[in-house]
């Protein structure tokens, strides 16, 4: 079976039963450093780019990005791993708050650094990782504390994600443990797995590896359709998983169960900027829908949905609530481009953190016309998200005069979410989009007419947000007084 077009009336039924689900998450957890910076130069002293350093930023990584991931979108996590007493692992649990995940159940280990890895970042580009960590095994006495740590949650919650990145932490017996207490008190468990020995991981609900992954475990080497059924299927036998999962990058994903036919899910079209934290976010959002009482099939669909989320992102960066509806949305109708001033709060917080460039216009934009097009796509042009702000009905007349506007707000709205160029409206009943740019905090104000940028009463409150102010030359005779002149023949 392949899903031709999803079934996007189910998955909006599901997100509402997703919050306040409470899921477990056990595995590897890990700091995430980004350096961002800036190359533009090579060094003298080898041929290898000079990065100059603008930012640094920590992100939980690892199981913390699952359990990151499941707050984002909001749900409840119980984070349970090993940090080291040291400077990385306060930094960790700092970067844990703030993604609102809370720490009282990771446990410290003197004898143990925390997993750092570091990432240099130029522009979108990963320029080199470095890594510190300790893959040695457990002492007996560690393992025991986190068991029992387990075992005291799992009966407290929903579902259970076993994140394994082979740093040492989810080895047989701790997996198992796991496993078998989830098997007790009938909860879903999802595993992100790691290495050959997929016995570890018998008799969990659900196995997500990707292809390569799957080819190692199996040891078939998957070239085509047939190999990648013959290796789903060796998996289904060799763990005695109820499914496995193989997520196979821009080819989608494909679910096998012993009990139906193979089902492939095809990848949505998206720009691909890192692919980094896709399967943290893939295991969390299964889990959570699978938490929610959803079949597997559907919970498939909403993770590949959250995956394209993540990786038209830069840097490890959960899937939140509203993303998840925006790309539902995505497939629906253009009106949910429109969106109220709260709601494009959170919106544009959102967009800054993943540093992309917000471009905002405002106008009456009063019956739509090839000079209105022509500007917005050239305003586009200088970011990723183009914001309009849209003038009331009621602004409208006090700008235009008392017969104005001749299309109502709403239609307006709607006109123009439907350009491919627009991603969000929002109505506005001022005068001046004073309070619209404080909220919006645009790298660029565009304005289109025949002012000057120095001029405009906007630029001083852009500029002292951090923004520019650009003005782009109408096109002569396009207005819309000319266009209603000529409808009535003056």
């Amino acid at each position: 079976m392949r899903y031709n077009k999803l079934p996007m009336d189910n998955l909006k039924t599901i997100l509402p039963k997703m919050q306040g689900k409470k899921v477990l998450v056990f595995g590897d957890v890990m700091l995430d450093e980004h350096i961002w910076s800036n190359v533009t130069r090579i060094s003298p002293e080898a041929p290898i780019p000079i990065a100059d350093v603008q930012r640094i930023t920590h992100v939980p990584g690892g199981s913390g990005n699952v359990a990151a991931n499941i707050s984002a979108l909001g749900a409840y996590p119980y984070l349970v791993g090993i940090i080291g007493q040291d400077s990385s692992g306060a930094k960790l649990c700092k970067a844990l708050k703030q993604a609102h995940v809370p720490t009282q159940y990771l446990i410290k280990d003197n004898q143990r650094p925390t997993i750092l890895k570091s990432r240099i970042i130029a522009g979108s580009q990963h320029v080199v990782r470095v890594d510190r960590e300790d893959r040695t095994d457990l002492p007996n006495t560690l393992k025991e504390q986190i068991v029992k740590a387990v075992q005291h949650i799992i009966p407290l919650v929903d579902a259970v994600v076993i994140s394994d990145y082979g740093k040492g932490l989810v080895t047989e017996e701790t997996s198992q443990a796991v496993i078998s207490s989830c098997r007790k008190y009938n909860k879903p468990v999802a595993v992100d797995p790691k290495g050959e020995n997929y016995q570890k991981y018998r008799q969990a609900t659900i196995i997500t590896p990707n292809q390569k992954e799957a080819s190692v475990a199996s040891r078939i080497n998957i070239t085509d359709r047939t190999g990648l059924r013959k290796s789903g299927h060796t998996l289904l036998r060799q763990t005695k998983c109820k499914f496995i999962l193989i997520t196979r990058g821009k080819e989608g994903m494909s679910l096998f169960s012993s009990q139906s036919k193979e089902q492939h899910i095809p990848a949505l079209a998206r720009d691909v900027f890192d692919i980094t934290g896709a399967g943290d976010t893939v295991i969390a959002v299964l889990t959570l829908t699978l938490a929610a009482g959803a079949d597997m099939k559907d919970a498939v669909v909403l993770a590949n949905i959250a995956a394209s989320v993540v990786v038209g992102k830069v840097g490890t960066t959960p899937c939140s609530k509203w993303e998840l509806e925006e790309a539902i949305a995505g497939h629906e109708s253009i009106a949910r481009k429109i969106k109220t001033q709260k709601e494009l709060t959170n919106i544009t917080k959102n967009l800054r953190s993943a540093q992309e460039k917000i471009v905002f216009t405002n106008g009456c934009f009063d019956i739509l016309h090839l000079g209105h097009v022509r500007y917005l796509r050239e305003a586009k042009k200088y970011g990723d998200v183009l914001i309009i702000g849209l003038n009331s009905d009621n602004s409208v007349k006090l700008l235009k005069g008392k017969d104005r506007p001749y299309v109502s707000e709403l239609e307006r709205a709607e006109i123009l979410a439907s350009l491919e160029c627009v991603d969000y409206v929002v109505i506005f009943s001022e005068s001046r989009p004073d309070n619209l740019i404080k909220l919006i905090k645009p790298d660029f104000h565009i304005k289109g007419g025949d002012y000057k940028a120095a001029g405009l009463p906007e630029r001083k409150l852009v500029e002292s947000l951090g923004g520019k102010v650009l003005v782009i030359p109408p096109i002569e005779g396009r207005s819309t007084t000319n266009i209603v002149k000529r409808i009535l023949g003056k």
